[in-house]
């Protein structure tokens, strides 16, 4: 997968908030790829996202509909 400059930064300083406060909580810190997938699963939970320039309303189970 290719990713842009900044969203390679964009990712690696939410890996670091996220790893900084599991620390303090004394858990293993967690890959970006965690931190992806971690993304990925909240905007299934959402009933709306925009990505990639478009409005998508999602269906039951964290599906978008046509």
């Amino acid at each position: 997968m290719q990713l842009s400059a900044e969203s390679r930064d964009i990712l690696r300083q939410y890996k670091t908030l996220i790893n900084g406060r599991r620390a303090a909580a004394d858990l293993s810190p967690v890959t970006t790829a965690q931190v992806v997938d971690s993304m990925c699963e909240y905007m299934t939970c959402q009933c709306a996202v925009y990505l990639a320039g478009q409005f998508i309303l999602q269906g039951g189970k964290g599906m978008p509909t046509e």
